[in-house]
């Protein structure tokens, strides 16, 4: 496992390329809670601050497969640039202006609609740069690193809201999503990316039944998450709730160092999913006190990362490259609109029933997802035994 680690790390400029769309990738792992901060601090208000954060998560779904799609057509760094400068603009402009709501909700969805596809545009060119042997490797270390993400991004986003004032956050998020997509579209790699255009409508590659199954798993399990992070600010409250979830982080970075080479077989994602599920459930024996939350928290983490890498390894090794950076900008959208749906029953439930209650999402969310990849067996790829179909690009040899 290490040694395939190794030898992907080794791989001419698979570094600079991970490192460098982390970077650009970076302003999304504080979006959440900077924006939240910012607008309700402006409007003293939570509603309108939740309407903008939704704002700009409907629009970072429609926008997804869009400019994904748009890739093949214009060529990476046409797209990646102007829509970085776009999403930065409209950063800064919520920083700055505070005098309308509904102003505000609109820049937000600007945020969203112009989001520029670096995650689709990374892992189109993955298979470039490594030996087809090590793509799922390759997959399970990015879903790895991307928690890096997801632990750093909230924590940056408080510190520099507290000491300074909310509206730094917002400027550091629109400063490195310019940096960060120069840097992206830098490396020789990715700027010298050709992306065969695809012969199909757009939306005809969910057609493909793997695409569709991996769209629904990722919205299953994407929306569980919203359980989680909910249900855990629910029961204990805003402050000692951000370390305990940061543990579900921490759980799926060492699973994915751990685990995520261990996704041979069809069967390989239904044993993540099911391990993140039985996370879950552990969770009821004591669901009040923080200790136990962290520990069943943790224990569903381990499987995270290593779902989330054989969700895009299989993507990687069963689509067409011309089909492929809309295929991650649709699942992307099914993890979006996952999430939202999620966070919403949550919501729901803490009202009608329980803060307790809301962590039933994780677990209906989590079941479904370990059902569906159970009934996708059939036609799951065995990793490790497929090799990408990659017309015309550049591909290292065996």
């Amino acid at each position: 496992m290490a040694n395939n680690y190794r030898a992907v790390l080794k791989s001419p400029g698979f570094f600079r390329v991970i490192t460098s769309q982390l970077l650009a990738r970076f302003p999304f792992g504080m979006m959440s809670l900077a924006l939240v901060m910012h607008i309700q601090h402006v409007y003293d208000s939570w509603a309108i601050a939740g309407f903008a954060l939704g704002a700009e998560t409907v629009g970072a779904a429609i926008s997804g497969p869009v400019l994904s799609r748009l890739m093949s057509r214009l060529g990476v760094t046409r797209v990646i640039i102007p829509f970085s400068i776009a999403t930065a603009s409209a950063m800064f402009a919520i920083a700055i202006y505070a005098d309308n709501y509904l102003v505000t909700i609109a820049l937000s969805a600007v945020v969203g609609l112009t989001s520029p596809p670096i995650q689709a545009a990374a892992r189109t060119v993955y298979p470039t740069l490594v030996k087809k042997k090590l793509l799922s490797s390759v997959y399970a270390l990015d879903a790895t690193a991307q928690e890096l993400i997801w632990v750093i991004g909230p924590v940056l986003a408080t510190i520099l809201a507290a000491q300074i004032n909310t509206a730094f956050p917002v400027w550091v998020m629109g400063t490195l999503q310019i940096f960060g997509a120069w840097m992206f579209v830098a490396n020789k790699e990715v700027s010298s990316l050709k992306i065969p255009k695809s012969n199909r409508r757009i939306g005809g590659v969910l057609k493909n039944k793997v695409v569709f199954a991996n769209l629904v798993l990722g919205m299953l399990l994407i929306g569980s998450f919203s359980g989680v992070e909910v249900g855990t600010v629910a029961i204990l409250g805003k402050e000692s709730a951000g370390l305990v979830i940061a543990v579900f982080s921490i759980g799926s970075i060492l699973g994915g160092v751990l685990l995520g080479n261990r996704n041979k077989g069809e069967w390989a994602l239904t044993r993540f999913l099911a391990l993140i599920t039985f996370g879950y459930l552990l969770v009821f024996i004591n669901p009040t006190d923080a200790i136990w939350l962290s520990f069943a928290w943790f224990v569903a983490g381990l499987g995270i990362a290593p779902a989330l890498g054989t969700l895009s390894a299989i993507i990687g090794v069963t689509v067409k490259t011309s089909d492929a950076p809309e295929a991650y900008g649709w699942t992307g959208t099914g993890q979006l609109m996952g999430y939202s749906a999620g966070a919403a029953l949550a919501g729901i439930a803490i009202e009608v029933v329980s803060p307790t209650a809301s962590l039933l999402i994780a677990v209906v969310f989590g079941l479904g997802a370990t059902l569906v990849a159970m009934m996708s067996v059939s036609i799951t790829p065995a990793l490790g035994k497929q090799s990408t179909d990659t017309q015309s690009l550049p591909i290292v040899k065996e």
